[in-house]
């Protein structure tokens, strides 16, 4: 151990300024993770205060409903805490909170930040979830255009990566999950499901629903999530998840109306929907003709790259990005990295802690998995998966 030591303190020179900094927020959180626990059980030493004297001399004293309940050594008096900043209500330290930030913004897995902030996967995973929320809370407009703005749809297939319902699946969308299962196993799917009584004297139903799991997408369908994009010359944004299928105009009315300044030029693929709504916004519209790259100096080369950093950036081998119920929040924290590229990694935590420190969250646990759908369901599915 003690070779490894003087090994890992003489490599310490090669490091650059950026690996320093995180291995200094790797070190920060390990360590106040070891001063948390030395930390009797019964006393919170975070940042809430009283809200009749001020004291920080808490400790935890039940619960009131769901919500945590504190009792003040000073005042004697308890209280519950109805709505604080997401990060001060956090049992994390301002360390873990960084190098969590750290590993949002490097991507790095759930397990590798729970690792780097010795907090549970759970934890880990509900947190980046409020950090989602909070800036979808502070950029829910997102930007506006003021000169050429490119526009075009980016379309991921529908996911429920996490429904454990078989009747969900079976029942609402008619279908089994997209799980790799021999024939023996699907069947066995199907026994187990709870819908096997409706199912068992229907052959035919069956084969359909066997053979619903290897159905390729083709085209635009109803499993199909289409993202609104566009962006201009001066790195004005806008992305979100839009609806189900193929989108309509009042889809993109709803996500850009007023959004564009008067003489602004919107730059388009041939969708049929963008030129009833630059007539309603009274501003220029040059469509880029089907099979063709460009129409004269204009085209759409900035928003295709940004479509090839999005799907890099989660990279799944089924081309899913997320789960389509946090599609939004996923998207959220996407547009801000691209908004805020030209800063290093420190300075990204930095911001990003920051920003999100002092936005007030009244979120729980169990309201991240029961939020509603962002998007135009059409009636396809339920708005609560």
């Amino acid at each position: 151990m003690a070779d490894f030591f003087q090994e890992m303190i003489g490599s310490i020179d090669s490091l650059s300024e950026e690996q320093l900094q995180e291995l200094l927020s790797i070190l920060n959180a390990k360590q106040s993770t070891k001063k948390q626990k030395a930390v009797s059980n019964n006393d919170y030493q975070g940042t809430i205060k009283c809200e009749y004297c001020g004291s920080e001399n808490l400790k935890k004293h039940g619960l009131r409903g769901s919500k945590q309940r504190y009792y003040c050594k000073d005042c004697k008096r308890t209280f519950v805490i109805k709505s604080a900043p997401i990060i001060q209500s956090s049992k994390l330290t301002e360390a873990q909170w960084k190098e969590l930030l750290r590993g949002m913004i490097q991507n790095l897995t759930l397990k590798e930040i729970a690792e780097n902030t010795s907090i549970s996967i759970t934890s880990v995973w509900y947190n980046k979830h409020k950090v989602c929320s909070a800036l979808l809370e502070i950029y829910k407009e997102q930007d506006g255009f003021v000169d050429i703005a490119e526009c075009d749809e980016y379309y991921t297939p529908l996911s429920f990566k996490g429904k454990r319902d078989p009747e969900f699946f079976i029942k609402t969308l008619g279908r089994m999950p997209r799980h790799h299962r021999n024939y023996a196993e699907k069947m066995m799917y199907l026994q187990n499901s709870g819908c096997w009584n409706e199912l068992k004297n229907d052959p035919e139903r069956i084969q359909q629903l066997i053979d619903s799991v290897e159905t390729k997408l083709r085209g635009i369908s109803k499993e199909q999530t289409c993202i609104l994009t566009c962006k201009d010359r001066g790195n004005h944004l806008y992305m979100s998840p839009t609806c189900i299928g193929r989108m309509d105009v009042n889809d993109v009315k709803k996500h850009l109306k007023g959004k564009f300044a008067g003489d602004s030029i919107l730059v388009t693929d041939s969708h049929a929907s963008y030129p009833e709504f630059a007539r309603s916004e009274h501003i220029q519209l040059e469509q880029i003709p089907s099979g063709k790259h460009a129409k004269g100096a204009y085209n759409l080369g900035r928003i295709n790259a940004l479509h090839s950093r999005l799907q890099s950036h989660w990279p799944d081998k089924s081309n899913r990005l997320l789960a389509t119920k946090y599609l939004d929040l996923g998207l959220i924290f996407f547009w801000w990295l691209e908004k805020n590229s030209n800063l290093t990694t420190q300075e990204k935590v930095e911001k990003l802690y920051s920003e999100v420190a002092s936005v007030i969250s009244n979120t729980e646990y169990k309201d991240i998995p029961n939020r509603e759908l962002s998007l135009n369901t059409k009636g396809l599915i339920p708005k609560k998966v």
